[in-house]
């Protein structure tokens, strides 16, 4: 039998509360109801993680160290968020696929609209 405790997931960027399956781990978003598999957060972070490879030219060593931990530590949507608001501060140029890849992780993250506006700072590569 699966029991479900409650997390409500703050800071992180992914909206809560979700609900977590005691015994094996699985989460449901409760917006839709829909069960997320394990698979799905790593999925996620392996892109993440690509996004953090692609873009490390543009990211200063302090601010990738950063994300890696955020990535590491399962902290997606924060991650992301931090990823956009470096990229942003110093105004760095995005090519049409790493934009359309990091606005597509906002969408599958359910996240609201800070990494579009930070996003917004960076020029066209």
């Amino acid at each position: 039998m699966h029991t479900l405790r409650v997390r409500v997931a703050r800071g992180s960027g992914w909206r809560g509360p979700y609900y977590r399956c005691s015994s094996c781990g699985a989460i449901i978003h409760t917006k839709d109801g829909t069960l997320v598999d394990r698979g799905h957060y790593e999925e996620i972070a392996g892109q993440l993680r690509g996004l953090l490879i692609r873009l490390d030219d543009r990211l200063p060593s302090k601010g990738v160290a950063l994300i890696a931990e955020f990535i590491d530590a399962n902290e997606l949507g924060l991650a992301l968020e931090q990823m956009a608001d470096v990229l942003s501060e110093d105004e760095q140029p995005l090519n049409a696929e790493e934009r359309a890849d990091m606005l597509s992780l906002v969408d599958r993250m359910q996240m609201g609209d800070r990494v579009p506006r930070a996003l917004e700072s960076c020029p066209d590569n």
